[in-house]
């Protein structure tokens, strides 16, 4: 049986930059920059940078569960596939949760958001 690698040291590190973002996100699109940012960060870290993910590589899917998508580029990397018996999918999954939440919170209240955009 193969041992699960903890990934959470990771997380930890990036958690609190997330949380901040997302808190501070006037846009849907700023909650999709940042996740995205904060992932690639995260992939980063785990993978003692043998993983450069592209923005292009990450997707927000707040409609969907796991409510994100990678690409292949990041699926078939070699550093990635040696995370396959880690905790990774739940924690991107976490931070996700987080990303979709913001997003639908905003989507409500897009009037709003559309103002603060307005008036800047």
């Amino acid at each position: 049986m193969n041992q699960e690698t903890s990934l959470t040291k990771y997380e930890h590190q990036v958690s609190p930059k997330l949380r901040d973002q997302l808190n501070r996100s006037e846009s849907v699109e700023d909650v999709k920059k940042f996740f995205t940012g904060i992932v690639q960060e995260f992939l980063s870290l785990a993978t003692n940078g043998n993983l450069s993910a592209n923005y292009e590589d990450i997707s927000l899917l707040p409609e969907q569960q796991p409510y994100y998508s990678l690409s292949t580029h990041i699926m078939d990397n070699i550093a990635f596939k040696e995370l396959e018996h880690s905790d990774l999918d739940f924690i991107l999954q976490r931070m996700a949760e987080q990303a979709a939440h913001r997003h639908k919170h905003l989507m409500k209240n897009n009037t709003k958001t559309k103002l603060k955009i307005k008036n800047h």
